[in-house]
């Protein structure tokens, strides 16, 4: 690896978008024993993450890491402290944040999560940053910033965007001459198929709670297109919206299907990523942040997988060319850091043409910035998501992201609670409750 991504002059970056990205880094990893980030001066720059140590993002953080700490010219010593899971992870970090500490640097997602952020005055305002250095500004894709900016000022980052296709095995399909469905009544046929000749259609888990929501979020949003969700972010929407309960019904006809495998609510995304990994499901609704584990050496579907459009529904208001998405990996820095030059190196560094495209060719992720990348280095499956969203039309967020963590996790738990037997009419009127209850 060079070192000419830490110059503090980071040059034109200049190219094209592809694929991917690491949003939800949960596993069972042990923390990094790096410093908590709480005592972090002018001696010490603390980085927080939510990456596992298997992770193409870990295994660069802590390369840039080392690499600044072996420079001459180092003021401060850069430690990474990795917190898997983001549920350990924003916990531990929202405390420190409240008691005025924390790390220099830290990981954040976007819209209702980052607001939280920038509305407590714990982080920094860019925006000044950014337009004294308008050859960086410029570098970045277009609309980056739209969900990390609040009140004209913003406040992270962004190094990846991640975005949910349909994955499904091309060898299964081919075997049963199934094609990739467009439609549900297709869908619902091409999972009678495979029932019919015993091979699970779906890789799914609903044992953490985002994993089943975030398919949900897919089937909403083809039933009831963009403006049920934008109501509810702009605080006049409904969860008693005709569409929601379809949504819900819709995933209790999967399940009593036989879409899901057996035990379902028991799978964690390890769970279900190595199912399809494996070759034991023929689809996988999942964020473009799993196609670097899909196509690991190790996997048994590599250079067999294929990337579809979510299907719509008979007189849904969806389109098929909605995306749901979001800038996944965004930087953040503390407000009060002691060593704010250190913490814009290592977020430049990230930004950098060298590193964007690392993580594009190697990683299989959708850069933030306009880097030009060599088509024989990216993943396939990548370069065929890439094609996929070439007539994109818009994107959606994920909702635990777009309605911050108290309402949005609880959108989470409310499709859990579905898929576990309890009727969408009464979890949504549930949901709707707590929704009123907690509005700011």
């Amino acid at each position: 690896m060079t070192k000419g991504y830490w110059k503090k002059s980071i040059g034109l970056l200049t190219g094209v978008l592809v694929l991917s990205s690491v949003l939800a880094g949960c596993g069972n990893s042990s923390e990094s024993s790096t410093g908590s980030g709480s005592t972090a001066g002018t001696s010490e720059t603390v980085i927080y993450d939510w990456q596992n140590a298997d992770s193409y993002v870990y295994k660069m953080s802590e390369q840039l890491a080392k690499e600044y700490n072996e420079r001459k010219d180092a003021k401060t010593t850069m430690k990474v402290q990795h917190i898997p899971g983001t549920d350990r992870y924003y916990p531990k970090l929202n405390a420190e944040l409240a008691a005025n500490a924390g790390p220099d640097v830290f990981v954040s997602h976007a819209a209702g999560k980052l607001k939280t952020y920038a509305d407590s005055g714990r982080i920094m305002d860019l925006t000044e940053i950014l337009n004294a250095d308008p050859e960086w500004k410029n570098s970045f894709t277009s609309g980056a910033f739209n969900l990390l900016t609040f009140d004209n000022k913003v406040y992270a980052i962004p190094t990846a965007f991640a975005t949910v296709p349909l994955f499904y095995n091309k060898e299964i399909f081919a075997k049963y001459n199934l094609t990739p469905p467009t439609t549900y009544e297709e869908l619902k046929n091409v999972i009678k198929v495979l029932k019919d000749n015993g091979v699970t259609p779906f890789a799914f888990g609903a044992k953490e709670s985002w994993t089943s929501a975030l398919f949900s979020e897919m089937v909403a949003n083809r039933i009831g297109g963009d403006e049920p969700f934008n109501k509810l972010m702009e605080g006049t929407g409904t969860w008693m919206d005709p569409s929601y309960i379809q949504t819900g019904n819709v995933m209790n006809e999967l399940r009593d299907m036989g879409a899901f495998p057996s035990g379902f609510l028991g799978l964690d995304n390890t769970a279900i990523t190595n199912m399809f990994k494996n070759g034991e499901a023929a689809m996988f609704v999942m964020g473009s942040w799993a196609v670097g584990s899909v196509e690991a050496a190790d996997s048994k579907v590599q250079g067999k997988i294929g990337i579809a459009k979510f299907p719509t529904f008979e007189g849904g208001k969806g389109d098929l060319n909605t995306w749901l998405g979001q800038p996944s990996y965004n930087l953040v820095i503390r407000a009060n850091t002691k060593n704010k030059d250190a913490a814009l190196e290592y977020i430049k560094a990230w930004t950098s043409n060298d590193i964007q495209t690392k993580l594009a060719e190697e990683n299989g992720d959708i850069p933030a910035v306009n880097v030009k990348l060599d088509k024989n280095k990216v993943p396939a499956v990548a370069q065929d998501l890439q094609k996929e969203m070439s007539d994109m039309k818009g994107m959606f967020i994920f909702y635990d992201v777009g309605l911050g963590a108290k309402i949005g996790d609880e959108y989470n738990t409310t499709i859990q609670a579905i898929l576990a037997g309890q009727s969408p009419e009464e979890a949504f009127q549930s949901l709707e409750q707590f929704t009123q209850d907690n509005k700011e």
